[in-house]
C-alpha cells in the first residue's frame, strides 16, 4: 500500500452520532408515573440519562477531535516528505496537498455534524424536561383543589413583642403542594425539603441544586426566582420562600422535626426565626387567607407552659 492509501486507512474517522442517543421519550415515562412522585422520578431519569449523555457525547467529541489532529499531522508530514523526495514532480505535490485539504475539510463536516447533535441532544432535553414541568404543575393544581395539604402550626411566645412560629414536619408530597401554594413555582426535586443537610445537625442549607452562588447565602438568588413569572419551577432547597416585602426575605424552612418561619435581610449573612409580634402576624394572616380560599387547612397550637 502506498503512502496516500496508508493515510486513507488511517483517516477513516469515529462514527457519526446516532440520531436515538439525542432523543428523550417523555411520553412513555409520563404514562407509567400515575403519581405526582413517579413523575419527579421520572423527571430524575431524564436528567440522568442526559447526563450520561452528554458525557458520552463529550468522550467521542474529543476522540474525533484527538483523531483528526493526528491524520492533519501525518497527512502535512506526508506532504512535506513527498515535495522533499519529488521536488519536480508537481503531480504528487498536488495529490498530497489536495489529500490534506480533504482531510481537514472531513474533520470539519464532522465536527459540526457532532456540534449540531449536540445542540438537538440539549433542544430535546428543553423539551421533554418542559413536558414533564407541565404535567407536574398540571397534576399539583388539580391535588390542591381536591386534598389542600394539612399544617399544623405552634406558635411559641417569647414575649409580648416577639415569637417563633412552627410548621410540624410535613411529607413529600405535602412540602411539593405547599411550595406551589407559596412560592407560585413547584420545585425541581420532590425531596427538597429534606435534603440530608438539613434532616442532620448543623446549620440549615442555603444552597440551591443548581445555579447557587458559591459562597455566602442565596437569598438574592431565591429573591430573582421568585421574580421570573415565566418560570413554573424552582431549585429550592431545604426551604420554600413565602413572600417579601423591602429588603426582607420570608422562608419555611426545614430544621428536623419542624418547619420554621425566617425572616431574612438579603443584605446581612444571617436569618433569624424569632419574630416581631407584627410581622408573624402578617405571615400568619396569608394562611388564614388560603384556608378562606380553600387551598389549606391550618391547625393552630399554642404551648402551655410547665
Amino acid at each position: 500500500m502506498d503512502e496516500a492509501g496508508a493515510l486513507r486507512s488511517l483517516a477513516l474517522a469515529p462514527a457519526s452520532p446516532k440520531e436515538e442517543e439525542g432523543v428523550f421519550p417523555v411520553r412513555s415515562w409520563l404514562e407509567r408515573a400515575e403519581t405526582i412522585g413517579a413523575a419527579y422520578q421520572a423527571w430524575e431519569a431524564l436528567r440522568s440519562q442526559y447526563k450520561a449523555a452528554t458525557q458520552s457525547h463529550a468522550q467521542k467529541s474529543a476522540s474525533l477531535r484527538l483523531h483528526g489532529e493526528f491524520v492533519l499531522g501525518a497527512a502535512q508530514q506526508a506532504q512535506a516528505k513527498v515535495f522533499g523526495e519529488n521536488a519536480a514532480a508537481p503531480t504528487a505535490l498536488s495529490s498530497g496537498a489536495r489529500f490534506v485539504e480533504q482531510s481537514r475539510q472531513h474533520l470539519s463536516e464532522l465536527s459540526q455534524m457532532w456540534a449540531d447533535a449536540q445542540t438537538q441532544m440539549r433542544r430535546s432535553f428543553e423539551q421533554a424536561s418542559q413536558e414533564i414541568e407541565q404535567e407536574i404543575v398540571r397534576r399539583v393544581d388539580r391535588t390542591l383543589q381536591a386534598a389542600p395539604p394539612k399544617l399544623c402550626l405552634t406558635i411559641h411566645y417569647l414575649s409580648q413583642e416577639r415569637c417563633v412560629l412552627q410548621f410540624e414536619r410535613i411529607d413529600e408530597l405535602t412540602s411539593v403542594l405547599l411550595s406551589r401554594l407559596i412560592s407560585g413555582k413547584v420545585p425541581t426535586h420532590y425531596a427538597f425539603l429534606f435534603d440530608d443537610s438539613v434532616s442532620q445537625a448543623g446549620e440549615a442549607a442555603e444552597v440551591l441544586y443548581e445555579n447557587a452562588p458559591t459562597e455566602g447565602p442565596a437569598w438574592a438568588c431565591i429573591v430573582e426566582l421568585l421574580e421570573d413569572k415565566e418560570r413554573q419551577s424552582a431549585p429550592w432547597k431545604g426551604q420554600i420562600p413565602l413572600a417579601y416585602e423591602g429588603e426582607v426575605l420570608w422562608t419555611l424552612k426545614q430544621k428536623g422535626a419542624v418547619m420554621e418561619v425566617e425572616q431574612a435581610a438579603l443584605k446581612e449573612a444571617k436569618a433569624s426565626a424569632v419574630l416581631e409580634m407584627a410581622k408573624a402576624q402578617w405571615i400568619v394572616a396569608h394562611f388564614f387567607r388560603w384556608m378562606h380560599e380553600g387551598k389549606a387547612e391550618l391547625t393552630c397550637k399554642v404551648p402551655l407552659c410547665p
